[in-house]
């Protein structure tokens, strides 16, 4: 490894640790917009089905600065009212790479003539690589490296009215065993059960503009439970823009643009805080997401 990258990993690995107090809760900017990644009882707002991506990059002009990307697909089982499909998430933090596999089933029970309630079940596994000896093979503390895997479970409930409103509770993973055991003095990432409730609502207010409020709530094991807030502005059900507050004083612009079933999202988040860390690295983060609904019918604000 050459002098340049071995302080990009370390730079990587000391400013990951001490800017976000060892772990956040794994999530992102777009949650409103693409929330079945977090839920997937939440592939029932999109009933004739929909394939989701979004790639997150953190601190871009740092080598092996975090970076994830997220793809989510579900097709209808209309004869029980459900929907099936897949998450697949992928993390990489300088020497460390997390990837996480799921297959989901979503059903749903009316509940009166507009409200339905809805629950969901997914089954997975997550492998885990560290290779900590690419850093400094010299040094003792930096010298095994890590691949495991685990099988995951995950449950989601959901209070929906389709164009309307939504707000659930999940728990997308529910590991079945510990992963890295073996270098908990190295690692960065957080393998703990996860747990978010979240909800949002699109409030009409007048034919050419709808406003749309969301918030996400996380909280895994040892890290301080972590609250988003965003609101969107829609102007002809074609483009949205917005603001979302972090509990941890990150704020991120939100933009959303519709085409016919095509949606596009994209958001800038960075930190304000004084930080003499932050002040030596580009702190901002980006986004992009892309979905596509199927059915022939136009992409939804919800």
């Amino acid at each position: 490894m050459n002098g340049i990258k071995f302080i990009s990993v370390i730079t990587a690995l000391l400013v990951s640790h001490l800017i976000t107090n060892a772990q956040q809760a794994p999530t992102y900017n777009q949650y409103a917009n693409q929330p079945t990644a977090l839920n997937p009882t939440a592939s029932l707002l999109q009933p004739d089905g929909e394939i989701a991506l979004l790639g997150r990059k953190q601190w871009v002009n740092l080598e092996g600065a975090p970076t994830a990307y997220w793809m989510t697909a579900h097709a209808p089982w209309r004869k029980f009212s459900a929907t099936i499909g897949i998450n697949v998430r992928h993390e990489s933090l300088a020497v460390e790479n997390a990837t996480e596999l799921s297959a989901f089933l979503a059903k749903s029970v009316r509940l009166s003539e507009n409200e339905y309630l809805a629950m969901s079940m997914s089954l997975g596994v997550s492998f885990y690589q560290g290779s900590f000896s690419q850093v400094d093979p010299q040094d003792p503390a930096f010298r095994s490296d890590i691949r495991e895997n685990t099988a995951l479970m995950g449950f989601g409930v959901l209070l929906y009215r389709p164009e309307g409103y939504y707000i659930g509770l999940s728990m997308p993973r529910l590991a079945l065993s510990d992963l890295g055991s073996g270098g908990d003095l190295n690692r960065q990432y957080n393998f703990s059960n996860q747990y978010h409730v979240m909800g949002g609502a699109v409030f009409h207010l007048d034919q050419s503009f709808d406003l749309k409020p969301a918030f996400l709530a996380s909280y895994i094991p040892g890290v301080p439970l972590q609250g988003d807030l965003s609101a969107m502005v829609y102007v002809q059900k074609m483009a949205g823009l917005g603001l979302n507050a972090r509990t941890n004083s990150d704020l991120s612009a939100l933009l959303e643009i519709m085409v016919g079933p095509l949606k596009l999202g994209y958001s800038y988040q960075f930190n304000a805080n004084d930080n003499p860390l932050k002040r030596r690295i580009d702190n901002a983060t980006h986004e992009i997401g892309l979905s596509y609904r199927f059915g022939g019918t136009k992409a939804s604000i919800l």
